[in-house]
């Protein structure tokens, strides 16, 4: 019954969020210009499998991975503070001041990521996969089956894979919702 398995380093809407400056290309700073977006490091298909509309461009593939050239997905809300019109694909960003070494190749619409109450924030997404330094992941399943059923496999599907792994707070996405209005 499983229709989707992608990751995710910042948990959705678990009340985390990371964020940092960034350069946009065609986007002129200031000493004083707030130039911070919210970020997060995913798998393929998580788009897809979190039910986020991809509006251009595509999904991060399995082949993205570190040492091969940067790329990035954005929301609307960063289209929007950042300039870049409803057409960002193609352009290039990066973190910090640094030169812009990454690439957009998706644009997807605004979704909540760290809070059910906030407005989507300004967001941009980089593949998990180019990160070699990555301590720790958030893994989520679509399924067509009952998200019982689902809860209960999961455990021995990820045991026999890898007995070692640990598996905490497993849990739907509406339960997460239920306690993010609550956080």
């Amino acid at each position: 019954g499983v229709t989707g398995v992608t990751a995710s380093m910042v948990p959705v809407l678990a009340g985390s969020s990371w964020g940092n400056d960034v350069s946009v290309e065609g986007f002129q700073k200031t000493p004083d210009t707030d130039a911070n977006a919210r970020f997060n490091q995913v798998g393929p298909g998580f788009f897809r499998t979190m039910g986020m509309t991809l509006l251009s461009g595509r999904e991060f593939t399995p082949t993205e991975v570190a040492g091969t050239s940067k790329v990035a997905i954005v929301n609307e809300a960063f289209a929007r503070k950042f300039n870049l019109g409803t057409n960002p694909i193609g352009k290039s960003m990066s973190v910090g001041n640094s030169p812009l070494d990454m690439q957009i190749v998706g644009f997807v619409r605004d979704a909540k990521s760290s809070s059910v109450k906030d407005p989507a924030p300004p967001m941009y997404f980089r593949p998990y996969r180019q990160d070699s330094t990555l301590g720790f992941i958030q893994f989520y399943v679509r399924g067509s089956a009952d998200p019982a059923h689902l809860l209960r496999t999961v455990p021995s599907v990820v045991k026999r894979i890898d007995p070692s792994l640990p598996l905490e707070e497993l849990k739907t996405l509406p339960q997460q919702v239920k306690e993010n209005v609550f956080l």
